[in-house]
């Protein structure tokens, strides 16, 4: 029976509610009714219930009030508010204290048992966790079968003489009958599945809960055993009459052990299943395909069965130009152009897969990618960049992970941020050359030898690339910009002062006044004359 505490200012409404619900069939004991929040945290201090139903409006201390004491003392406890006031506010708090039903009133006996039976539901669902979690501690914490686990690693090390083999299995229990006889090894995906629903625990619990239900599993369909290794990794060793016996045996244990492990621990694994022995002396070799096979879980990625059979046709570990594709994928880096970029980096981790590359040397082709791109932003100016921070970041998260779809993920990220940090970093210094340009211009203007190549030897670019950094910057070329500077303040002179058009044509930088003329016709569509008389206000 789960406890329940009523609190409510209201007599009829206490009375109503105890009077007409069927606490015992539903699996509750009412364990008492308070008038007040007061009231009812002295009745909590003293014995917690299982589920408070409260009001909200109540003298002394409110029915919010009493939800926060709970949420923040008595976390295992569940809060029912009962209310007769629809206010946002009052649900946005019980959504932050955790309330797991908000009734509005007047309710009725039908709608509080059909929310009473769904908070039952809710508990059951979790006293089974937390018995099942209770269970798997106490089988870690018990007597671990220590010597037998020791035998049988041995026995897939090769380090057990045929003699005594029998007399340890004898001795131990162990039953594999056959002709036939092969090893699997399970590798949890991601334990965090597991550890982040059991904070306080580590990850051998995890490792041994795997254990747990495949060992139960192997039992029942027998001519097998479950153990785990000095890594606490679960190894199955298996028995059958002929290799096709074993074999369909193998495939069903496999499939059951995978789904029932997700079942029971929402625990995605991976199963590696060796070659085919005809003696137990032999399981030495069946145990070095379970590892190759599981070695090949990094290339194929996790969640299945990997058999060393299936594998044997595969091509022998090859090697990938590595220089070649620092370079391409560094170009792509440089052009900041996404599609590329993507598909350049997700081409390389298909080129690794293609030759089979291993773990250990995917890793250094990685790093070696890395390194290339740190390269270009060293000799870029982003010495201060939080890219850097990024970079260590990167080979820590890039060594914990375990299949090379990841690690490729990461490696996009990088260089996308790599990428976008080097644009950055090119729009800024573009925008600077091009101010700097813009000020040369107000500053020598006068100047008849100001050119496109004086600018660019100013500012120590070629000018084909200052060319198109100015236009993309200011929108026009240099000669135009230079230009309208001119012009600008030739209209000036010729609206404010009585210089004549050749003076004029000195003063903004033309030492031809034909060609002065020229230029501030095909501006203004006037002759500087033209444009004087319209402007200023003189006779003759």
């Amino acid at each position: 029976m789960y406890r329940v505490l009523l609190v409510d200012d209201e007599v009829l409404i206490r009375e109503a509610i105890q009077e007409n619900i069927k606490w015992g069939q539903l699996g509750f004991e009412l364990a008492g009714a308070c008038k007040d929040g007061r009231e009812a945290m002295e009745e909590i201090r003293k014995n917690p219930p299982d589920l408070l139903l409260t009001d909200i409006y109540m003298p002394y201390i409110d029915g919010m009030e009493l939800t926060k004491f709970v949420y923040e003392n008595y976390p295992d406890t569940k809060v029912v508010i009962i209310s007769g006031y629809d206010e946002f506010e009052y649900a946005k708090q019980a959504v932050k204290y955790q309330v797991v039903e908000y009734v509005l009133k007047p309710v009725t006996a039908f709608e509080l048992t059909e929310t009473l039976m769904k908070i039952k539901e809710s508990l059951d669902e979790e006293n089974l966790q937390s018995q099942n979690i209770k269970k798997i501690r106490g089988a870690y914490m018990s007597n671990l079968p220590v010597l037998k686990g020791r035998f049988l690693n041995s026995l897939l090390l090769g380090k057990r003489l045929k003699e005594e083999i029998r007399d340890k299995m004898e001795e131990f229990g162990i039953s594999l009958e056959g002709r036939a006889f092969t090893t699997v090894m399970i590798e949890g995906d991601d334990l965090s599945a597991f550890t982040d629903n059991y904070p306080e625990e580590k990850n051998d619990l995890a490792l041994f809960a795997i254990f747990n239900v495949t060992d139960e599993l192997v039992n029942s369909f027998g001519n097998g055993v479950a153990f785990q290794n000095v890594e606490d990794k679960t190894i199955i060793i298996l028995a059958g009459a002929s290799e096709s016996d074993l074999e369909e045996r193998t495939a069903k244990i496999c499939k059951t052990v995978k789904e029932t492990i997700y079942r029971l621990l929402k625990l995605e694994v991976t199963l590696g299943v060796g070659n085919t022995v005809g003696t137990i002396s032999r399981l030495s070799e069946a145990f070095s395909g379970t590892k190759m096979a599981l070695e090949y879980r990094f290339l194929a990625g996790g969640g299945q069965v990997l058999y060393a059979k299936e594998l044997r046709n595969l091509s022998k570990p090859g090697n990938v130009n590595i220089n070649e594709w620092a370079d391409r994928i560094v170009l792509a880096v440089k052009s900041n152009h996404e599609p590329e970029l993507r598909g350049e980096v997700l081409d390389f981790v298909k080129a690794l897969k293609e030759v089979y590359v291993p773990k250990n040397r995917s890793m250094i082709y990685v790093q070696n990618i890395i390194m290339s791109v740190m390269n270009v932003l060293d000799d870029s100016e982003l010495a201060d960049s939080p890219i850097y921070t990024t970079e260590n970041e990167l080979m820590s998260r890039i060594y914990a992970e375990e299949h090379l779809d990841d690690i490729g993920n990461h490696l996009l990220e990088f260089c996308q941020e790599a990428a976008r940090a080097l644009s950055d970093e090119r729009d800024s210094y573009s925008k600077r050359q091009a101010l700097r340009a813009l000020d040369y211009i107000d500053k020598n203007y006068k100047d008849p030898k100001v050119s496109l190549n004086s600018v660019c030897t100013y500012l120590a670019m070629s000018t084909s690339y200052f060319s198109s950094v100015f236009k993309n910057f200011t929108g026009e070329t240099f000669i135009e910009a230079l230009t309208r500077k001119r012009m600008e303040k030739a209209k000036t002179l010729i609206e404010n002062t009585s210089m004549k058009a050749y003076e004029i044509a000195e003063e903004v930088g033309y030492s031809d006044p034909h060609y002065f003329s020229s230029i501030f016709k095909k501006t203004t569509g006037k002759t500087p004359t033209e444009y004087a008389r319209e402007k200023r206000s003189y006779v003759g």
